[in-house]
């Protein structure tokens, strides 16, 4: 028999003990910028995704019919509802054009599970605004060392951690914005834990229910603290019980240290990335090769003799055996669309997915010829380096071949604010006017932070929405 557990010092009790006693002044101010810069990011996507979500366009209506108590707005939609459901919309429409936030490591995207709840419950808490970005700290950390701590594992075994660890996050950030105590934090990510879900085969089949999942774990993170703050209990071994999270979630192959270490000095919302283009992030890297190599060479998409991508073993499977998608979603997930629309308008933005893009014969034509080829060396970089390698070749015979370790937005090559902001305004400019996106902006990242609320955020969207 091994050695009894203390269920007083347990891996989740070293997290709760932390989390709890955090305060606002014990951040860092590039973290907290951070943070504001990924909840500009964020909204900006929700507003877009209220649009275009294919699930989105099912779940609202479901979520109004269902009525209940009006404790927080589901943005665009402009009702409320009870936090958990209000929770559970915004995450889906934020997820539903694959431009959200991501972390390598943790092969997760923490803003579409960890801020719907956290704005959810802040609405009904009446909380400040500096205590919502305290909250989405907090909530990243989790989430991300939880995701950190098991993958690349997990994913081999088929998780989606987005999914899986995103209601371990926001369950620990609805519990900071309740001002739980450590025991009743632990219970409140236990709970979150014990509601783990999603996996990667919504990839190979009907994408579009993707956004499902981190709308799920955000309403599980909210229901979570909830039920801790009212006085239920959950164990506290939940990480390294014998039937616990880290044997179910990996089978124990996971990083103790991914999970608890560096507990004040390193925050996980620092670590991730920021994506330009709406496709999955393993097509990121082929992207910004394309536009290179467009760009290098001055030519078309006609000019090309042959094409060859080399990338990792893990970004095949989710992205490169679609060539030639008949859906929306299923686009976003084409590696070889995403580098032929790249090559022949220069980038690869969300107006560029559309019906007729879909049909066009000339794109077509090119994805057919790109081929996807899996490199070794890469698969052992990986998840370090997330690159790709690719070779064009053209009829006249010229050449462009480079690799590249990450595709821009990581934390090796970060955006600026230039670049986000162009980003977000792009995005939106087809469903609403420069001045939504400019206020969302001031009101996000600029200004006093004692001056700035969440309802003011809901009185925008409420303007520009109605």
């Amino acid at each position: 028999m091994g050695t009894p557990v203390d269920v007083n010092d347990t891996l989740l009790c070293k997290l709760s003990r932390y989390y709890s006693s955090i305060s606002f002044d014990d951040i860092p101010i590039e973290v907290i910028n951070k943070a504001k810069r990924s909840l500009a990011d964020f909204l900006s996507e929700l507003a877009a995704g209220f649009y275009v979500g294919e699930l989105a366009e099912v779940i609202n209506p479901y979520l109004v019919d269902l009525g209940g108590k009006p404790e927080s707005t589901l943005l665009c939609v402009g009702k409320k509802m009870p936090a958990q459901n209000a929770a559970l919309g915004m995450g889906v429409m934020a997820h539903a054009i694959e431009l959200d936030d991501g972390h390598r490591w943790g092969t997760s995207h923490p803003a579409v599970a960890i801020m719907p709840a956290v704005l959810a419950m802040a609405e009904r808490e009446k909380s400040s605004y500096g205590e919502i970005l305290l909250a989405i700290v907090i909530g990243y950390d989790m989430m991300l060392r939880a995701a950190r701590a098991i993958n690349p594992a997990h994913l081999k075994r088929g998780f989606h951690s987005t999914g899986t660890c995103g209601s371990l996050g926001a369950a620990a950030a609805c519990a900071k914005l309740l001002n739980l105590d450590e025991e009743k934090t632990a219970y409140a990510i236990s709970m979150g834990g014990l509601q783990s879900a999603g996996l990667q085969e919504m990839l190979h089949d009907h994408p579009g229910v993707k956004p499902l999942q981190p709308g799920k774990s955000a309403s599980a993170g909210v229901l979570a603290a909830d039920l801790a703050k009212r006085g239920a209990k959950a164990p506290r071994t939940l990480f390294e019980g014998e039937h616990g999270w880290l044997k179910a979630m990996c089978d124990s192959n996971y990083s103790k240290e991914a999970l608890i270490g560096d507990l004040g000095t390193r925050y996980e919302i620092l670590y991730t990335y920021t994506k330009l283009y709406p496709t999955c992030r393993h097509c990121h890297a082929a992207i910004d090769l394309a536009r290179e190599a467009k760009e290098v060479l001055s030519c078309t998409p006609s000019d090309i003799q042959s094409l060859e991508v080399r990338t990792y073993r893990l970004g095949i499977v989710e992205v490169g055996h679609i060539k030639v998608p008949k859906t929306l979603q299923e686009a976003m997930f084409s590696l070889p669309f995403a580098v032929a629309i790249a090559f022949d308008r220069g980038n690869v933005t969300l107006q560029d997915y559309t019906q007729e893009t879909l049909k066009d014969p000339m794109l077509i034509s090119l994805a057919e010829k790109i081929q996807v080829i899996e490199d070794q060396k890469l698969n052992d970089l990986y998840p370090e380096e997330r690159g790709a390698h690719m070779k064009v070749t053209l009829k006249d015979g010229r050449c462009f071949e480079k690799y590249i370790p990450v595709a821009k937005g990581e934390p090796e090559f970060p955006v600026t604010d230039e670049d986000l902001k162009k980003k977000l305004q792009a995005m939106l400019s087809p469903y609403y006017p420069k001045a939504f996106f400019e206020g969302l902006w001031t009101m996000t990242v600029e200004g006093d932070i004692e001056t700035r609320s969440y309802e003011e955020i809901i009185e925008h969207f409420r303007r520009y929405c109605s």
